[in-house]
């Protein structure tokens, strides 16, 4: 049988998430599988919105930023909104496996601050700072951390 061969990109991005790696000890442990079960692809997870001001997550980036297939709502005057940027996180502190819906300043320090997906595989501290009088947008903190001193829990 024949079988799709990757690109590069794809590769590069499972070769992040392979084996021992954060992001696989996330998904394991979030369902409490057996010893020796390994979760190769989840196919159904919780939202994540970090909404609450003050709300801190350490989340590890699983995989790229990318649009939703979900249409965006409709405005008043009839246009439709973008669809939301999401990406798949992993709760360092739960375990629990989220579709992140990016918010737009996050995407945007992403974006400046990574060449292409360097972002994927990586942990970061992330805080709502809520919105500063006179904006329509929220403020976020977002730290790259260092998250091997976390024990499992």
């Amino acid at each position: 049988m024949a079988t799709k061969s990757k690109t590069k990109k794809q590769a590069t991005n499972e070769s992040k998430i392979a084996g021992t790696s954060l992001s696989t000890q996330l998904a394991n442990r979030a369902m409490d599988l057996p010893a020796g079960v390994k979760v190769t692809r989840k196919l159904q997870m919780p939202s994540l919105v970090l909404k609450t001001p003050g709300e801190l997550r350490i989340l590890a980036i699983v995989d790229a930023m990318r649009k939703s297939k979900v249409p965006g709502k409709k405005k008043a005057d009839g246009t439709q909104e973008d669809p939301a940027t999401i990406c798949t996180v992993g709760d360092v502190q739960s375990g629990e496996m989220f579709i992140w819906l990016v918010p737009a300043v996050v995407q945007s320090t992403f974006t400046q601050e990574f060449n292409a997906d360097d972002y994927v595989g990586r942990s970061f501290a992330v805080k709502n700072l809520g919105k500063r009088e006179g904006k329509r947008h929220v403020d976020f903190a977002v730290d790259e951390v260092d998250v091997s001193g976390i024990k499992a829990a």
